[in-house]
């Protein structure tokens, strides 16, 4: 495909590549050349960024995953992509333990405010890049994560999962719904912090993210499935 932005004496190309770009940096320029370059190319793409999977090429493995991985705070943040990841297939490991990855789309990812009088609806886990308004409703089969503030009602767990959650950076429901666990009306212990809701005891119960941190509990690296 064609080159949208960049150009040969350039330290940063991006072209489109399946349903996203593919990001081409020279490993020899400097970091903040590589930085600036890359967020002048995607200041031109506008809202095409929005939700687009990223991949990074600097010519190696770890050149690429290096390069992904610094790049994916500042493209995540400011241009709402879906992901950054390296371009190409990781060096085969000789002991290294594989993580199989799930045949089927396990996440749905939306970009933008979920407004009044507005229903989303996902089979499994869905991450909102925004917020939900009072009067929006987020449904779920799995966990609902919602990376702004969480307003309108949300049922994670659709119709009977009792072990999904539902996270937001600004936890403040105007009904939260577990599994078939409908919440009590919940007041934010501490403004500005990341709450997010499960069920214990038969009971929908909220906690502080970081006094919690319920991913910090698994034992092994597996898919949320």
């Amino acid at each position: 495909m064609a080159v949208l932005f960049g150009s040969a004496n350039t330290a940063v190309k991006i072209k489109g590549y399946g349903d996203g770009f593919l990001l081409s940096v020279d490993p020899k320029a400097s970091e903040d050349h590589i930085l600036k370059a890359t967020i002048r190319i995607f200041r031109q793409l506008r809202n095409l960024a929005a939700g687009a999977l990223v991949q990074v090429d600097a010519g190696s493995w770890s050149g690429s995953a290096l390069w992904a991985d610094r790049l994916a705070l500042v493209l995540q943040d400011r241009f709402a992509v879906s992901g950054v990841l390296p371009y190409g297939e990781p060096p085969e490991s000789q002991g290294a333990e594989m993580i199989a990855t799930p045949s089927v789309l396990e996440t749905q990812v939306l970009t933008g405010r979920v407004r009044s009088g507005q229903r989303v609806n996902s089979e499994r886990h869905l991450v909102v890049l925004g917020d939900v308004n009072p009067g929006g409703e987020v449904v779920a089969g799995g966990d609902i994560y919602v990376m702004g503030s969480l307003r309108g009602t949300a049922v994670a767990g659709n119709p009977s999962d009792s072990s999904s959650i539902v996270m937001a950076l600004d936890f403040r429901p105007m009904q939260l719904q577990v599994g078939p666990h409908v919440a009590d009306h919940h007041v934010p212990a501490k403004p500005g912090r990341v709450e997010y809701a499960f069920v214990a005891a038969g009971r929908v119960v909220v906690a502080d993210y970081l006094d919690e941190n319920p991913f910090a509990k698994a034992p092994v690296l597996t898919w949320r499935t």
